[in-house]
C-alpha cells in the first residue's frame, strides 16, 4: 500500500538497475570484499590468539622469575631486556630434565646439561652433568646431584625453589655463575617432538635396554634400537635419551645432547616455524611442562643473541670416569656414586674445564705444571697472580719467592716448545716478555713477577 502511493509521487520513476545482470557480470567484487574481510578478520584473530596463547605461556613458565607481562607485550611493544653475563663474555643456562608430577621421583632431575653461550667467538657449549656425581646440596648436606631439585622444591620458601637450588648447588661444582635455569618434564619433551613431526637420529651402535621401566614404574617396557638412520616420534626419542641400563649414564649423556640438537633443528625447519597451528601447540606445551627465572625481556634477548651463533660447531663435554679423566665411581651404603678422582668434593678439575670450556687446548691448560715465583719486593703478590691464573684452569704447582728481585715480568718455557702457545697465553695475560730456557721435568712454566707488574695491569 505504501509503494503504491510512493509511485503516485514518482510518476516517471527512472530505470531500475539489472542487479541480476550486474551481479553476473562481476560476481568476484562481492566475493573479493568478503574474502578481504575475513582475511584480516582471520589474520588479527591469529595475532591475538596467539598473543594470548604466549602471554599466558609465558606467564606459567616464567612463574619463577615473577613475570608480570601483560598480554600487550605480545603484540608489539615490549623492550629487549640485558641478558646476565652478557657483559662478562658468557652466559650459562642449566637445562633439567625431570619425570614429572605423575611419575614417581618426578622432581629428581634425570638431565643436568648447562647451556654456555659464548659472546666474543659467537660459539655455544654443552657439558653434561652425570645425575649420580656426589656433591655438598646448600642446606640439605651431600647427596646425589640429582636430588638438588626435588631438595629445593620441599621448601620452596627458603630455597627460592628447585631451579634456584640446583643451579646454587651446580655454581659450587663447576666454579662459573649459572645465570638461568629451564626446566622440562618427561610428557613435555614426548609432546614437543610429536608436535614437531618427530627427529631423525643417527644410532651409532644397536641399544636394547630390557629393563626400561614401564609407566607404572613397577614392571619393564623392553627397548630396542638398530644402528643406523630412525625417525623416532616422542615416545621413542624418551627412551633413545633415558636409557641407560646397558650402556652407561654418559652415553646417555651423550644421546641427550644429540637429540636436544635434533629437536633444535626440526623445529628450526620453515614447515614448523610458518604454521601458526603448530606454533600455537608448543606455546601450549611449553606453559604446561616447562618452567624458568628467565624474564620475558631476557627471552626475546637470547632469541635475538641465537640468531647470531655458530650452531654448527657446537663444544660438548660429558664429564665421564673414562681412564684419566676427572671423575672415579664407587659404591658403597650410599649405593652408586660418581666423585672426583682427587677426592670427595674435590672439584678443581672440572672447575678448570667449564671455564676453559671455549679455550682450545683446554687439556693442556689443565696439564701444563706452572710456578710462580715472586721477585718483585711486594708480599703476597705472586699469591695473587697464581689464584688468578687458576681462574682460568691453569695448574699452579709451586708460588715461592725469588732469591733476587726484577724489574720485569717475565714467563719463561721450560717445556721444550711443547706448552710455547701456553706459555705466550700467560705473557699475554699478565702483560709479560716470553723466554725460551732448557727442558726440566719438574716444571713446565715458570712465572717471574717483576716490580712493572702492578704499573702493567
Amino acid at each position: 500500500m505504501f509503494g503504491k502511493k510512493k509511485n503516485k509521487v514518482q510518476p516517471i520513476p527512472p530505470p531500475e538497475p539489472p542487479r541480476e545482470i550486474v551481479i553476473a557480470s562481476n560476481p568476484w567484487k562481492k566475493g573479493l570484499k568478503w574474502t578481504i574481510l575475513i582475511v584480516i578478520l582471520a589474520i588479527l584473530g591469529l595475532g591475538i590468539w596467539l598473543g594470548y596463547t604466549a602471554n599466558r605461556t609465558v606467564k606459567n613458565i616464567t612463574a619463577d622469575s615473577g613475570n608480570k607481562q601483560s598480554i600487550f607485550s605480545f603484540l608489539g611493544d615490549f623492550v629487549t631486556g640485558d641478558i646476565k653475563g652478557q657483559k662478562q663474555g658468557r652466559t650459562n643456562i642449566l637445562i633439567l630434565g625431570m619425570g614429572g608430577q605423575k611419575h614417581p621421583g618426578g622432581t629428581l632431575s634425570d638431565t643436568m646439561i648447562v647451556l654456555s653461550v659464548d659472546y666474543p667467538d659467537k660459539k655455544i657449549g654443552l657439558i653434561s652433568i652425570p645425575r649420580d656425581l656426589w656433591v655438598p646440596i646448600p642446606g640439605f648436606g651431600h647427596a646425589k646431584i640429582n636430588e638438588a631439585y626435588a631438595d629445593g622444591e620441599k621448601n620452596r620458601s627458603t630455597t627460592g625453589g628447585g631451579g634456584a637450588l640446583a643451579s646454587r648447588t651446580l655454581e659450587n661444582v663447576l666454579g662459573i655463575p649459572i645465570h638461568y635455569y629451564i626446566s622440562l618434564d618427561f610428557e613435555g619433551f614426548k609432546k614437543i617432538v610429536d608436535t614437531i613431526g618427530g627427529i631423525d637420529v643417527y644410532v651409532e651402535k644397536a641399544l636394547y635396554d630390557p629393563y626400561y621401566p614401564a609407566a607404572d614404574m613397577i614392571h619393564y617396557d623392553p627397548f630396542s634400537i638398530s644402528a643406523g638412520n630412525h625417525h623416532l616420534d616422542g615416545a621413542l626419542a624418551l627412551k633413545y635419551a633415558r636409557s641407560r641400563e646397558t650402556t652407561s649414564d654418559f652415553d646417555r649423556s651423550r644421546r641427550q645432547m644429540q637429540v636436544m640438537m635434533a629437536v633444535k633443528e626440526k623445529i628450526m625447519t620453515l614447515g614448523t616455524l610458518a604454521n601458526p597451528t603448530k606454533i600455537a601447540q608448543l606455546l601450549n606445551i611449553l606453559g604446561q611442562h616447562v618452567r624458568t627465572n628467565l624474564q620475558v625481556s631476557e627471552i626475546r634477548a637470547l632469541m635475538d643473541v641465537a640468531k647470531t651463533l655458530d650452531s654448527a660447531n657446537i663444544i660438548n663435554k660429558v664429564f665421564d670416569t673414562t681412564p684419566g679423566g676427572p671423575l672415579v665411581q664407587s659404591q658403597d651404603a650410599r649405593g652408586y656414586f660418581i666423585y672426583p678422582r682427587k677426592g670427595i668434593d674435590q672439584f678443581s678439575e672440572l672447575q678448570q674445564i667449564a671455564k676453559n670450556l671455549f679455550t682450545a687446548g683446554q687439556e693442556e691448560v689443565a696439564a701444563a705444571k706452572i710456578e710462580v715465583s715472586n721477585a718483585s719486593g711486594r708480599t703476597g703478590l705472586a699469591t695473587s697472580v697464581a689464584h688468578y691464573l687458576e681462574s682460568y684452569g691453569y695448574t699452579v704447582e709451586k708460588i715461592d719467592t725469588a732469591s733476587q728481585l726484577s724489574a720485569k715480568t717475565q714467563v719463561f718455557d721450560y717445556s721444550g716448545g711443547k706448552y710455547a702457545d701456553l706459555a705466550q697465553k700467560i705473557a699475554s695475560l699478565l702483560k709479560a716478555e716470553t723466554l725460551k730456557g732448557p727442558a726440566r721435568t719438574s716444571i713446565d712454566i715458570q712465572v717471574i713477577i717483576g716490580r712493572d707488574y702492578l704499573s702493567n695491569q
